[in-house]
């Protein structure tokens, strides 16, 4: 049975000139820090370009998910997200997408002042309220039906197939959610948003998590990466937003969850060294 996915051996410079074709490439450099997947920057005279190669096969159907996801809801926030392209060498799937222009908030978020942190949450909210009021057909959002789309389903099998055994005793997976009504990111931590010069939220990125789900999974995963000072602002612009207020028990055993999932990859990808 052939490979999947990719090993880092693969001559990853051939696939790339194939799927560029007439683009002239002035760089290509790999990006070190991927773990889930094999990530290179590529110059070329029509721009910059992001190609994500999966490093086994749960990441290679997720890469499939992430695409149909990020094409799905494509411009209908008001905000950037990603324009992904699915491309496949030899069955295995991979992705491409053009540099979008912004740092994520994770290296800033430190460094932001009290009113540079009241208009980014905002903005965070307000992304969240318009992606997960999105009308939706469930059908029509995936084509794909061998990897969990429903959010619990998907972090079960995740944390089943790289977690150890006991960095998820925690996990019990009808405790993530039991509605999965509304669309949602995921994933969505300090480096999945990106801000401009001036501060602001530019576009929202890495939708390899997305599917169905319930607002607190996304409340809960960026107000529990951010310093707590963005927490208040977040919750506010959310209930101002959806003119509801959000449950704070509901939201702090979710931030609790999701401390422990980070917990448990950071043990992970220890073992396999790209974690130190």
């Amino acid at each position: 049975m052939e490979d999947t996915f990719f090993k880092i051996e693969d001559n990853f410079e051939k696939i790339i000139k194939n799927a560029l074709k007439n683009r002239t490439i002035k760089t290509l450099n790999q990006i070190t820090t991927g773990w889930t997947n094999i990530v290179y920057e590529v110059e070329t005279d029509d721009g910059n370009y992001f190609f994500r190669f999966p490093r086994d096969e749960f990441w290679s159907r997720t890469i499939v998910k992430d695409c149909e996801f990020a094409n799905y809801i494509y411009k209908k926030t008001e905000f950037n997200t990603s324009n992904l392209q699915l491309h496949y060498d030899n069955g295995r799937p991979f992705s491409v997408h053009k540099k979008i222009a912004g740092t994520p908030l994770a290296k800033k978020m430190d460094s932001l002042t009290d009113n540079e942190i009241e208009n980014v949450g905002n903005d965070i909210a307000k992304f969240m309220f318009e992606l997960h009021n999105i009308n939706y057909n469930e059908h029509e959002v995936f084509d794909i039906n061998n990897i969990g789309l429903k959010l619990p389903d998907f972090l079960n099998e995740l944390l089943t197939i790289h977690v150890s055994e006991k960095d998820r005793k925690f996990w019990q997976i009808e405790k993530m959610n039991t509605k999965c009504e509304n669309l949602v990111h995921g994933d969505l931590n300090p480096s999945n948003v990106l801000l401009d010069e001036n501060n602001k939220v530019t576009a929202i990125i890495d939708f390899g998590f997305g599917g169905f789900g319930d607002k607190y999974d996304d409340i809960s995963r960026i107000i529990g990466r951010c310093p707590v000072k963005f927490k208040n602002q977040i919750v506010k612009s959310y209930e101002e937003y959806s003119n509801k207020e959000v449950n704070m028990k509901i939201l702090d055993d979710k931030i609790e969850q999701w401390d422990n999932i980070d917990k448990g990859y950071i043990n992970y990808m220890r073992t396999i060294g790209i974690y130190e």
